[in-house]
């Protein structure tokens, strides 16, 4: 059981970060501290429940967990239980120059952040390659709800960027005629 939670652990523990980045939308930091808090719960569910924990769709549950530790009312947290400065896993480098890289993350994450909350958990599954029947498991809606939801988040995205995109491309405009 503690080698399945390890490998569970090792294959989602960046994913988790990156869902509760998008979704929430938080910063690293934040992100951190929710993905170890539902990390430390789904340990406990797998060793006091192990017969539930295997009929469980645990990519989508631990997400859920995740993000719902983020958004919980501010109060007191418990310490992080790993260091912080702790190396996240090594991802592929992305094959831009890192700081338009930088520059269009922070593009989609200001978008994301404009979505309603339902909005934002529904873009962060897809992203993460959730079906749709599925995700409206995960976020009790129905599946055509579900589907709505998405087509509305998709357009906004649309809207925000196509608009962000019009006003970066002046700016580059304005510098080449100076």
């Amino acid at each position: 059981m503690r080698a399945q939670w390890i490998a569970f652990y090792d294959a989602e523990w960046a994913l988790v970060i990156r869902f509760v980045m998008k979704a929430g939308p938080a910063s690293l930091e934040d992100a951190r501290d929710a993905a170890q808090e539902a990390f430390v719960e789904s340990w406990r569910e797998m060793a006091t429940r192990p017969d539930e924990w295997s009929g469980v769709n645990s990519r989508g549950w631990i997400r859920t967990v995740a993000l719902r530790r983020f958004r919980r009312p501010p109060g007191p947290r418990r310490r992080p239980l790993i260091e912080p400065g702790v190396a996240m896993p090594n991802l592929p480098a992305p094959p831009v120059e890192p700081g338009e890289y930088t520059v269009q993350v922070h593009t989609v994450l200001d978008a994301l952040s404009r979505l309603e909350p339902i909005e934002q958990e529904v873009m962060a599954f897809l992203t993460d390659g959730f079906r749709l029947i599925d995700i409206a498991g995960l976020v009790d809606l129905t599946e055509q709800k579900t589907r709505d939801v998405a087509r509305s988040a998709r357009a906004k995205l649309k809207c925000h960027l196509a608009a962000t995109a019009t006003l970066e491309g002046g700016a580059q405009d304005e510098r080449r005629r100076s």
